[in-house]
């Protein structure tokens, strides 16, 4: 069984603990140096498959405000060891995991073999950790996210799934707009609704009408398919966001991207530099919340 300050998905957080740990993250944002021998003692190893350049800066900023010490494993889970091994190795050496890895699956296995916290930095089934940063963003602008209605524009990439989940605990409304066949699994979306959800998770393929009245609008790059001539491009650029579409939704709109940005594909130039974009801004806040994240896995 994972141990029990393991995140591996915004799931395994109360509505309660997200609430305290977006207060903890307001900490860390005024107050961070106050609190930096508190871990001193305590080792963080770091998993990363990929470039990964704002969630290796997030974790190795926030390890260091807490006072740990990192520990870079160049490694790919079960690549050259059953996982099980490699966790055994890493509960006696360390007192925390941050691991980020394609295969979401291959997590699990290791939080389950782990004696110690493991958390997830992303894989191909959620971002949980960003996620929570960019709500944490959203909260600093628009108030409670029980407020808030999030149009996702884009496929069911992982960082949607972990907005999606937020509707478990938040009266949060997610709207997904799409191309036909991109749209979240049904069984996904049964698995929230049995789990007492309190918001609501909708898809669309009209992207006019999913930004009227949306508080924020969020968006990810183009599967690699669309980023090249051919029919899944043409499929996907009814899809793009635009100043007009920036402008249907009303001048109060954020827009937010999960980054890297492909402007012309997903999003114009002009879009993006748009007031409205808070995209730059919320990434600010990836330090403050992630050292939050690893203070709780670190907390006895």
């Amino acid at each position: 069984m994972p141990h029990a300050r393991t995140l591996l998905s915004l799931l395994d957080l109360q509505r309660s603990d997200i609430e305290r740990l977006w207060l903890a993250a307001a900490g860390w944002s005024d107050q961070r140096s106050r609190r930096r021998s508190r871990f001193t003692d305590r080792r963080v190893a770091t998993i990363f498959d990929g470039p990964a350049l704002r969630t290796r800066l997030a974790y190795d900023t926030a390890i260091d405000a807490v006072g740990a010490h990192r520990v870079d494993l160049p490694l790919v889970l079960g690549e050259r060891e059953p996982i099980s091994d490699t966790a055994s190795i890493l509960s006696d050496a360390v007192d925390a995991v941050v691991v980020r890895a394609r295969d979401h699956e291959a997590v699990v296995a290791l939080a389950e073999a782990c004696d110690v916290p493991v958390i997830n930095a992303m894989t191909d089934a959620g971002h949980p950790v960003e996620v929570f940063s960019e709500a944490y963003s959203v909260l600093e602008r628009r108030g409670p996210i029980d407020d808030v209605t999030l149009t996702f524009v884009g496929e069911a990439s992982n960082m949607l799934r972990s907005w999606c989940e937020l509707t478990v605990g938040f009266e949060l409304q997610v709207r997904q707009v799409c191309p036909p066949g991109h749209g979240l699994d049904e069984e996904f979306l049964a698995d929230l609704a049995k789990r007492g959800q309190r918001g609501s998770v909708v898809v669309s393929h009209d992207l006019t009408a999913a930004v009227e009245g949306a508080d924020v609008l969020y968006t990810d790059a183009w599967p690699k398919s669309a980023q090249r001539p051919g029919r899944r491009r043409t499929t996907f650029e009814p899809y793009r966001i635009t100043t007009t579409v920036l402008d249907a939704g009303g001048p109060d709109l954020l827009l937010m991207h999960a980054m890297p940005v492909r402007r012309g594909d997903e999003i114009t130039a002009d879009a993006f530099s748009d007031p409205r974009s808070i995209t730059l801004a919320a990434k600010r806040n990836l330090a403050p919340t992630h050292a939050a994240v690893v203070e709780r896995a670190l907390s006895a």
